[in-house]
């Protein structure tokens, strides 16, 4: 089950660094990564990961996890996926398994 979830985990790195940069995020690609019975499951694990990275102040994007910035929605997007996809993968992951804990 863990490489299940650490694949999941991985494909959904994107779309929660996506959600935490402001930039809409479409239904098509929740389906895409967790199947349609999974995407509001997935849509509920991004909103939790995405709230706690990054921070808006004044329109301005900052980092949570390293606390620089400010930047734009595509630089924090960018920031994210290539300096903290590691760490917003272990949060996933273990998000992910708190919901399927919850639900079996």
């Amino acid at each position: 089950m863990d490489s299940g979830v650490s694949i999941t985990a991985d494909k959904l790195v994107e779309l929660a660094a996506k959600r935490a940069s402001r930039i809409q995020v479409k239904e098509d690609e929740f389906i895409r990564v967790m199947g349609f019975s999974g995407k509001d499951m997935g849509k509920r694990v991004v909103d939790r990961v995405s709230f706690w990275i990054v921070t808006q102040e004044n329109s301005l994007l900052y980092c949570r996890l390293c606390g620089k910035g400010p930047f734009t929605k595509r630089g924090t997007f960018l920031h994210l996926t290539r300096i903290h996809r590691s760490e917003i993968k272990l949060m996933l992951e273990e998000e992910l398994r708190k919901e399927i804990k919850s639900v079996l």
